[in-house]
């Protein structure tokens, strides 16, 4: 049995917060005003989420929301049914770990660093079990979870290295290698490196911009429908593309231009690094701008 934090009231639902074949996430409102998230699933897998809740109280309402308590009671058909009464926070994260600025991936790697030191380790981290709210985050789900045994030894502070790209992998502050795991997923450090279209490592240059630009402007490389392009060649025109795209953000232009026009920027680069060669240039139908190439108002693109 699981202590009810909250007064005896109706709670009215408001809004639905998730829904999926065995679980559904309802919004619902307190006598007070205040909003709570009731999770319905299986009673057994309930009552798992709400041990593990309970084993965790000192990291409720800072890393995990805070759990209010659990009901239980029947459906319309006379089923059983329970839902875990919680703290709404925030809303789901709405992009990937990857497109965060280094700085809110640490915020979520510390958070996930004291859930291991509280005992948690969490089976299931990812985008979607992550809440965010006004520069904060919590983790939720611990539908799958289990002990973190043997108890976890991190204490290396991501927040406090936000500047570092590398990490020395005997230093004892980063005894854990799940933690380590997540934070070379999340790419908190590049160790002097910048992956260009998912596939190209090369040295980090002030000519280049950061990786997390560098991951909303990706695009294709070597679109000429003859040519075979080797590695090197790739590589060449990989870097000469965001070489571009670092000018013209230097020059004021904003990453939503630059995404509506990276096709645009791919097909001259591709276009320069033919003509260098004297060869004909056949881009693919779907990246062939060379209608708009010979317009004079845009012809005058330098690259």
């Amino acid at each position: 049995m699981f202590e009810f934090l909250l007064p005896p009231q109706q709670i009215r639902i408001v809004n639905i917060l998730y829904s999926g074949p065995r679980t559904s996430v309802y919004l619902g409102l307190c006598e007070d005003e205040r909003e709570v998230a009731l999770k319905f699933t299986d009673p057994h897998a309930v009552l798992v989420e709400a041990g593990a809740y309970d084993s965790l109280v000192a990291i409720q309402g800072s890393v995990l929301p805070k759990l209010y308590g659990v009901l239980h009671g029947e459906d319309w058909r006379g089923d059983k049914m329970s839902c875990l009464v919680l703290e709404r926070f925030g809303e789901q994260l709405d992009c990937g770990f990857l497109d965060l600025r280094k700085s809110e991936k640490a915020k979520i790697l510390n958070k996930l660093a004291e859930a291991h030191r509280a005992g948690l380790h969490h089976l299931d981290f990812a985008e979607r079990n992550v809440l965010v709210k006004g520069g904060d985050y919590r983790i939720i789900d611990l539908g799958h979870a289990k002990p973190h045994n043997p108890p976890c030894q991190w204490t290396y502070d991501f927040l406090e290295h936000v500047e570092c790209d590398d990490v020395n992998i005997t230093d004892p502050s980063v005894r854990c290698s799940v933690l380590k795991s997540w934070a070379d997923e999340m790419e908190f450090w590049d160790h002097g490196k910048l992956l260009l279209c998912r596939t190209m490592l090369v040295p980090k240059s002030d000519k280049l911009p950061p990786q997390a630009i560098i991951n909303c402007l990706n695009t294709a490389i070597g679109i000429d429908v003859k040519n075979h392009y080797v590695f090197k060649d790739k590589r060449q025109i990989a870097i000469r593309y965001f070489e571009y795209i670092q000018k013209q953000l230097q020059n004021g232009r904003s990453l939503e231009q630059l995404k509506k026009d990276r096709e645009w920027i791919a097909y001259l680069v591709h276009k320069q690094w033919h003509e260098e060669r004297k060869e004909t240039f056949r881009p693919i139908p779907s990246l062939d701008f060379s209608s708009r190439a010979s317009r004079s108002d845009e012809s005058d693109d330098s690259l």
